[in-house]
């Protein structure tokens, strides 16, 4: 199964704003954090507002930051409202409750192993929350910009992360 882009980037909205919890993000950083399209993700986080799952605060210091009760949101919760087509084949009724006929639909038990895989992945997407991808924060942090990261080749040619100098 594979998830649309707009899911993609509302699941990525959600954790970038999990891990700003106490500031306020807009949606040029987002943009920038992810080399995602500004336009894109307008739609998305209007539409996140919209669910409730992001409060927009306007204004010249204005922005966005996760809802409180977003951070227990599970993932399967935001998949399940992002994505419109979940008919994995042609005999699934898609989102207009339309689906083809097959021939070998009477005996066919290749759509319950399809509609099982299909419920245990969204299942699985159940079991882990907004909050939770969101960790371990400060290595995520640092991937996205929002965390001073350092990078740098040690003895052996491999690369390796150091924290940041506390240097005053």
């Amino acid at each position: 199964m594979r998830l649309t882009d707009y899911t993609d980037y509302s699941l990525r909205v959600m954790l970038y704003l999990a891990l700003r919890r106490d500031g306020l993000s807009t949606i040029q950083e987002i943009s920038d954090a992810y080399g995602i399209s500004k336009n894109h993700l307008m739609k998305v986080v209007q539409r996140l507002g919209e669910l409730g799952w992001v409060d927009t605060v306007r204004g010249r210091n204005g922005g966005l930051r996760l809802a409180p009760e977003s951070q227990t949101l599970s993932v399967g919760a935001v998949v399940r409202q992002t994505e419109n087509d979940f008919a994995l084949v042609g005999c699934f009724p898609d989102e207009q409750g339309e689906r083809r006929q097959c021939v070998i639909e009477p005996q066919c038990r290749l759509k319950h192993a399809l509609a099982a895989a299909r419920d245990a992945f969204l299942a699985e997407l159940d079991r882990h929350t907004i909050g939770e991808i969101a960790q371990p924060a400060s290595d995520l942090s640092g991937l996205l910009g929002l965390a001073p990261v350092q990078f740098v080749p040690n003895a052996t040619g491999t690369v390796a992360r150091r924290a940041p100098s506390r240097e005053h």
